[in-house]
């Protein structure tokens, strides 16, 4: 397997770049153009050529050791990474940020894992980081302290969340590594504490980068599983070790996965003095592996006893039991009903005898009751028999029937007679009477009533009406007032059938054309 060098500038001679058998890199574009020494490069060129050197000579993932500065948090984390020498770029993007469980802070010197990146139209080369660790002692320590309060405020730890383990489970799952003492010790301990409780060893990874994964995928597994398996309780585990040993159990997914588990889970990580973030998260929390297992497992020989006292106890019920209901039964054989039972049969037949009597004498005299009850219902109601009283309404009914009827009639009689006054009446003073009596009613072309002669003009067309007929004529000037048989109008063709005038103003009486004006009553008949 060839070994790939880092790249170096002062390898590429003449525009040539050797590899690690002078051969050339493939792919790696020269020159651009046609092989002219002196044509020079564009910008677009240089930034290609840039870019894929980095590639070449730099790994796909590498990981740096820095102290953090420049912090710019927005949307995506900006920072530097830099040491005495040097200083490169870096940034987390948002997609990221949200895995990781703290910002970069000012001066922390941090490993940072990711890959190199050109970002050609700003001509910036940056690392672009998918995880940070601390170094340093102080570091893991904030960091532990920056997740610890994440959990809190996520509720992770409120007791209230917890699932207790159960008295006498049928099987525990051990998530440990087989190669550690812990999983020796658990082993040793259910053994000699009871056996007969099953154990499930899921070997993982406790250390290293890749542990964290693993633990939490075989609690998630674990988890999904446990009644096809017949899984009670889960045991998560490993001896004492550094800070930094124990640091997987302190990450956010192995307490995303305890927190989401549907089994209890009692953790025992390090020592008693140790504590992870994974035992704060868990339901229950043991100092070592073996005080684990011993609070998870019951103790046989406790069992035994105890199964021992219930035998006990549940033998003295029964012997009280038997002793009792022995008592009863022979105090029952004592009885004179059970010694002679025909003796007991003569009392209730006797008893039996005075009921049936008492029930016949009850029933009799119910029945001379109810016969007594059943006469006074018949003559009260021959009283009110309903043929008797529809007669005495009907009767009622008739007369009213005849009376309205009578007053109908006087009523019609009153009101026609009425009618036959008013028609009269309503005649005799009616326009054609007026007319009848030698008045007319004189009008101009328009149907205006000609009440003065001042209402008229010479010329104008006047028709005065009669009684069968009306009569038209032209005004030629006014009669003089000292002439006592004043001209009539000049006659006109009469017209047999007159068209009804508008109806008459109110005015003074005066002679006009030798016939008086109707007066304001009349007039307003007509």
């Amino acid at each position: 397997m060839t070994r790939r060098l880092p790249f170096d500038p002062d390898r590429i001679k003449q525009g040539k770049r050797a590899g690690p058998g002078g051969e050339q890199p493939p792919g790696l574009v020269v020159r651009p153009g046609d092989g002219d020494a002196d044509a020079p490069w564009t910008i677009t060129q240089l930034a290609a050529r840039i870019d894929t050197s980095l590639k070449v000579g730099v790994p796909g993932r590498i990981r740096v050791v820095g102290e953090v500065s420049s912090v710019s948090n927005r949307t995506h984390w900006y920072f530097s990474l830099k040491d005495e020498g040097a200083v490169i770029s870096a940034v987390v993007f948002a997609s990221t940020a949200k895995k990781l469980s703290a910002e970069p802070v000012q001066g922390d010197r941090v490993i940072a894992s990711g890959r190199l990146d050109f970002y050609a139209p700003s001509g910036r080369v940056s690392l672009i980081v998918d995880r940070i660790e601390p170094v340093g002692q102080g570091s893991l320590e904030r960091e532990l302290k920056a997740r610890l309060e994440a959990l809190r405020k996520r509720g992770w730890l409120d007791p209230d969340t917890k699932i207790a383990p159960p008295p006498l489970p049928r099987r525990i799952a051990v998530i440990t590594s087989k190669d550690g003492a812990a999983v020796h010790d658990v082993i040793d301990t259910a053994r000699r504490r009871c056996p007969m409780v099953g154990l499930l060893v899921v070997d993982v990874r406790v250390q290293g980068e890749r542990a964290a994964g693993e633990i939490a995928g075989a609690i998630r597994a674990i988890s999904d599983r446990a009644d096809a398996l017949g899984i009670d309780a889960m045991l998560v585990t490993r001896g004492g070790g550094s800070l930094e040993d124990l640091w997987a159990f302190n990450e956010l997914e192995v307490s995303d996965a305890i927190h989401h588990s549907a089994i209890p889970v009692v953790a025992a990580i390090g020592h008693e003095t140790d504590v992870t973030l994974a035992e704060l998260v868990a339901d229950r929390r043991a100092a070592t592996p073996t005080q684990a297992a011993m609070r998870m497992l019951p103790d046989a020989d406790a069992l035994d006893e105890q199964l021992a006292a219930l035998q006990g106890g549940l033998r003295a019920i029964v012997l009280g039991m038997v002793r009792e209901r022995s008592a009863i039964l022979a105090r029952l054989a004592k009885s004179p009903a059970i010694r002679d039972p025909g003796r007991g049969l003569s009392i209730h037949r006797d008893r039996l005898g005075a009921l049936v009597r008492a029930v016949g004498t009850s029933a009799r005299s119910r029945l001379l009751e109810s016969e007594r009850r059943l006469h006074r219902a018949s003559a009260r109601l021959e009283r009110h028999r309903p043929a008797a009283v529809h007669a005495r309404r009907e009767e009622h009914v008739r007369a009213l029937h005849d009376r309205l009827n009578r007053a109908i009639r006087d009523r019609a009689q009153r009101a026609c007679d009425g009618l036959d006054a008013l028609h009269r009446e309503l005649h005799a003073v009616g326009p054609m009477q007026v007319l009848s009596r030698g008045y007319s009613v004189t009008t101009d072309a328009n149907g205006r009533v000609i009440r003065e002669a001042t209402d008229a003009v010479p010329g104008d067309e006047l028709t005065t009406r009669l009684v069968g007929s009306s009569l038209r004529s032209r005004v030629v000037g006014d009669a003089p007032d000292a002439d006592p048989a004043p001209k009539t109008p000049e006659p006109v063709e009469p017209q047999p059938s007159p068209q009804p005038s508008p109806p008459p103003r109110r005015g003074r009486r005066s002679k006009r054309g030798g016939r008086a004006t109707p007066n304001p009553d009349q007039m307003d008949l007509f």
